[in-house]
């Protein structure tokens, strides 16, 4: 893809002004002749092009990276809508292809308020900062900065692959090998198994706004498997958690995927984890909805009050869990929550801690029903 910024690429960053005039290129194909409909292809390329280039430099790698598929589905289907005008500067018939360049003028106010009605930031802000307690066991050895932290060692290879790829989403991962002095510290928050209880008091002492917590096991080149829990220091919460376990290719083409094994699978989960802790971020306190869930192919009282302790204890943001009506296999349950209903349909479809497999069958605005999966 050829797009040009007549704007400075570095605007956006610190607080510069994203320019709203685009130069981009675009390619239309000429199909039995027909020389009009090539050039309008083309300039609609062209138009693609220019808004893509725009939101990158509006929202920056790490707001493209995290709000990728929302992008894709609400923002570039209507780009046209973000388009005050365009001038085409030049034009070109090659074969049976049409090439123009064009200058597009954005609709800044427009295209602002379609990507703040669809909970996206702006502001380019730090995403927060993340502490990283993740052991590593290769064999017999297991290694974890926390086991001496009075004079921290190196990161392990783990660290450093979730240092990045957080970094890239907007985050700003603590640095933990400075090491904390004479500071006392009580036996379990050495343990190679940390608490959720020590892992949040470690976030507490560095500063931290969200720790993530787990276990990487590597085999050599031949197969890793990361187990990571994320939580919330300031809310005390578990904001999601997951597996994901990779085997060596033979067939795989050299780089795909995106760099080594243990990348790779780090990469996978953490698509997984990070949408829970923006999804925390775009929260506003005090805002509580009253959501009523109602649960199809129930099979006994037992199934319903283990879901109902997952409701209470695992999904992060509800407050109360109601039961409101009971019938043969059927349960509604009113639920009281900071969010939004999607927020919670999310968080409660994505916890692998689900005591029950559940599928959507319905939703309203205040109302969600699901079906009990045998």
């Amino acid at each position: 893809m050829i797009c040009l910024s007549l704007s400075n690429p570095c605007a956006a960053f610190e607080n510069e002004k994203v320019q709203d005039e685009i130069l981009a290129m675009g390619v239309g194909k000429i199909v039995q002749g027909n020389i009009a409909a090539g050039k309008s292809e083309a300039i609609s390329d062209a138009m693609g092009k220019a808004m893509e280039e725009y939101l990158i430099l509006r929202l920056g790698e790490a707001e493209m990276i995290n709000n990728f598929e929302r992008l894709v589905g609400e923002i570039f289907p209507t780009f046209r809508e973000g388009i005050e005008n365009f001038h085409i500067l030049a034009e070109n018939m090659t074969g049976e292809e049409y090439q123009v360049l064009i200058r597009v003028k954005v609709n800044t106010k427009v295209v602002d308020e379609k990507l703040r009605s669809s909970g996206l930031a702006l502001e380019q802000a730090p995403q927060g900062r993340i502490l990283f307690m993740v052991s590593e066991v290769q064999g017999a050895k297991s290694r974890y900065w926390w086991k001496g932290p009075e004079s921290f060692s190196i990161m392990n290879q783990t660290e450093v692959v979730l240092y990045r790829i957080f970094q890239e989403r907007g985050f700003m991962p603590i640095d933990h090998t400075f090491g904390i002095g004479d500071r006392p510290l009580s036996p379990e928050l050495k343990s190679g198994e940390l608490a959720n209880s020590s892992a949040l008091k470690w976030g507490k002492m560095l500063s931290a706004d969200f720790v993530v917590t787990g276990q990487s096991v590597l085999q050599d080149d031949t197969s890793a498997t990361l187990q990571l829990r994320v939580l919330s220091v300031k809310d005390n919460l578990v904001l999601g958690e997951g597996t994901e376990t990779g085997l060596k290719d033979l067939n795989a083409e050299p780089g795909e995927g995106g760099g080594n094994l243990l990348e790779r699978v780090a990469n996978k989960l953490t698509d997984r984890l990070i949408p829970s802790i923006l999804s925390l971020r775009t929260e506003t306190a005090g805002e509580t909805q009253h959501i009523q869930v109602t649960l199809k192919g129930m099979r006994s009282y037992r199934d319903f009050k283990d879901l109902q302790n997952f409701l209470k204890e695992d999904v992060p943001g509800v407050k109360s869990v109601q039961q409101s009506r009971m019938s043969q296999g059927v349960l509604s349950v009113d639920v009281d929550f900071a969010g939004s209903r999607d927020q919670l349909l999310h968080r409660l479809l994505s916890q692998e801690k689900l005591p029950l497999k559940l599928v959507l069958q319905s939703a309203t605005e205040t109302a969600i029903v699901l079906l009990v999966s045998q």
